[in-house]
């Protein structure tokens, strides 16, 4: 026996059908039988001629199938650059803290040491 679920068949509408479809229905007389004739005939509801419409006033150039869900941004190119330089930003600034720690005992070290008060040996060659 077979289980699984098969998805059902939908019809699937070129855009020159869909705006026949809508045109011929929007031709009729409102209240004409017609109008039934033509939903029943290609297996649609009114709400889908209403979001057709609907995309058309919004200023849709065609009425082609969409895709569900959101429409996806292009990349933004300077995301990634500013994802890497605070990346490297933040390795940086715990460097530097580390540096500043290390200064500050070497700085205590001298002072015990009592070799603060003598001049700075950079500068000597």
């Amino acid at each position: 026996m077979d289980d699984m679920n098969h998805p059902t068949d939908r019809p699937t509408l070129t855009t020159a059908e869909r705006q026949a479809i809508l045109d011929e229905y929007d031709s009729y007389p409102r209240g004409d039988p017609r109008w039934g004739a033509i939903l029943r005939q290609h297996g649609l509801y009114t709400s889908q001629l209403a979001k057709w419409r609907q995309r058309l006033r919004r200023g849709a150039t065609t009425l082609d199938n969409q895709r569900p869900g959101p429409v996806p941004q292009p990349a933004n190119p300077l995301a990634d650059e500013n994802a890497r330089l605070r990346r490297e930003n933040a390795r940086l600034q715990h460097q530097l803290t580390k540096a500043t720690a290390i200064i500050d005992i070497q700085k205590k070290m001298a002072t015990l040491l009592g070799l603060a008060s003598a001049a700075p040996m950079d500068n000597e060659s």
